[in-house]
């Protein structure tokens, strides 16, 4: 049976907004969400407690079992969405920021609800 586009609409805007909620809760202050320019669109754009920019992806998946696969789904093309992305951001500020690039994968946990198993710092670096 092919997947239902509208759940899987909805589990990716939950995930969205769990990981948000994530990044809110640790001290992050979220910027932008579904941040999108002419090379790529990111689901996050956030500022670390520390003053680094963060460009974040989020995987979102119903089954836990799925955690690493997630992590593993970001391929070449969209790692080169992100990096041009990043540096898009850097050319939009006229100061010297840092910036990196993370991804959260958000899946169920052991009652059923969303929330965060895996927040990978610095996931897709620069060339």
């Amino acid at each position: 049976m092919p997947p239902d586009p509208d759940h899987r609409r909805r589990l990716g805007a939950a995930g969205e907004q769990c990981a948000a909620d994530y990044l809110v809760a640790r001290g992050y202050n979220i910027l932008e969400r579904n941040y999108r320019r002419k090379w790529g669109e990111a689901d996050i754009v956030a500022l670390a407690p520390d003053g680094t920019h963060v460009v974040v992806e989020v995987r979102s998946r119903s089954n836990p079992r799925y955690v690493v696969e997630a992590a593993q789904s970001v391929g070449p093309r969209k790692q080169r969405q992100l990096r041009r992305l990043a540096h898009g951001l850097l050319a939009e500020h006229e100061a010297d920021i840092d910036i990196r690039v993370d991804l959260i994968v958000v899946s169920t946990d052991r009652r059923g609800r969303l929330a965060v198993a895996a927040h990978i710092e610095h996931a897709i670096e620069d060339d």
